[in-house]
């Protein structure tokens, strides 16, 4: 059982910015399929006569803000991070794992005591320099 547990954890339990920094990434390229498709759209459009004829074009659609509540169990431990020349550095991480069946079983977690992170990932406009490009 130890062997699982093991596993589980080397799965599961990741530092919290992985953990968020994956679901933005996630955010952001379902938006960038949903784009890939209203362009190869357009493009068929645009290539078949009749349909271009007729005016129609494609359906584009966009994430103005997306809600996140992910239901974690969290904790903090100290990482020790070895430099050069013998010096240690101490550091407490924050880390999370999903809510779930197998944590809950493995670690004998009570769901109760879980805690709950939300989020909001709005849309904005490209930075300047980026639209000068």
């Amino acid at each position: 059982m130890a062997d699982v547990e093991k596993i589980i954890e080397d799965v599961l339990i990741s530092p919290l910015e992985n953990v968020l920094l994956h679901v933005s990434r996630g955010v952001a390229q379902s938006q960038l399929e949903l784009d890939k498709n209203s362009l190869a759209t357009q493009t068929l459009i645009d290539n078949t006569g009749d349909l271009s004829e007729s005016g129609i074009t494609a359906t584009w659609y966009h994430f103005s803000e997306v809600e996140l509540e992910l239901k974690m169990a969290l904790s903090m431990t100290r990482v020790v991070e070895e430099k050069s020349g013998g010096l240690k550095i101490f550091r407490n991480r924050l880390f999370a794992a999903p809510m779930n069946a197998h944590y809950q079983n493995a670690f004998k977690y009570d769901s109760t005591s879980n805690s709950m992170i939300k989020a909001r990932l709005v849309s904005i406009p490209p930075p300047i320099q980026v639209r000068r490009s």
